[in-house]
């Protein structure tokens, strides 16, 4: 998920930060409202995370801005301002979303993960898989993954701790028509071990790989 948080707290920024790039979002921050502008005329991100009370230009403005750009991003106010009569501002001006501060934070990121439409995302520590717009992310870096490649880590993330076989996998990434042999799953396993980190995936000796199982 590609995230942009318009925030002018240092310490909000820090903590909003870490939280999504645990979750592996790549997160971009600014300050104000009118850099937020500036920044979504030249990229494109799934979800903005919205302050009301900024310099330069507050988050409402910013909002209607939003809106009458017609950008494609959904959006969060995320705001100390707690009266009915704000969230329904916010909601009616055009966000999709509007969380009160203090919030809890395991809330905060189920409404980010709702907004993105990130529930089915597959995730085994640093890494992240959405099987929607094939990306792969590791501590919010993408990485770039061959369709094999990816097939592949799909594969792993969705059966944790399973020992596959190389002809299980032969099937599932390569198909039953695949007249190759097992070698050709051991070259590119290798080649994904080089991008995602080489302790990832385990080899058990006779029988497969395995993922998610520390001790294998």
């Amino acid at each position: 998920m590609k995230l942009l948080i318009a925030e002018d707290d240092p310490d909000m920024q820090k903590i909003l930060r870490l939280y999504l790039q645990r979750e592996g979002c790549q997160v971009n921050i600014v300050d104000n409202g009118r850099a937020a502008i500036d920044f979504l005329s030249e990229n494109q991100v799934d979800l903005v995370i919205l302050d009301w009370m900024m310099p330069v230009q507050d988050g409402i403005q910013t909002l209607k801005e939003i809106r009458l750009l017609n950008f494609p991003v959904k959006v969060l106010m995320l705001t100390a301002k707690g009266e009915i009569e704000n969230e329904i501002t916010g909601l009616t001006c055009g966000a999709d979303d509007y969380l009160r501060k203090p919030f809890d934070i395991e809330v905060f990121l189920l409404r980010v993960k709702k907004l993105c439409r990130a529930e089915n995302i597959l995730k085994y520590r640093e890494l992240l898989l959405n099987p929607a717009t094939m990306e792969v992310s590791k501590n919010g870096q993408r990485l770039t993954l061959t369709k094999t490649e990816f097939e592949l880590l799909h594969c792993f993330l969705g059966n944790l701790k399973t020992v596959l076989s190389r002809e299980w996998l032969l099937n599932h990434v390569w198909g039953m028509d695949f007249e190759g042999d097992s070698r050709t799953v051991d070259t590119n396993i290798r080649r994904l071990r080089k991008k995602i980190g080489e302790d990832y995936i385990r080899t058990r000796v006779g029988m497969g790989y395995v993922m998610g199982e520390e001790n294998a």
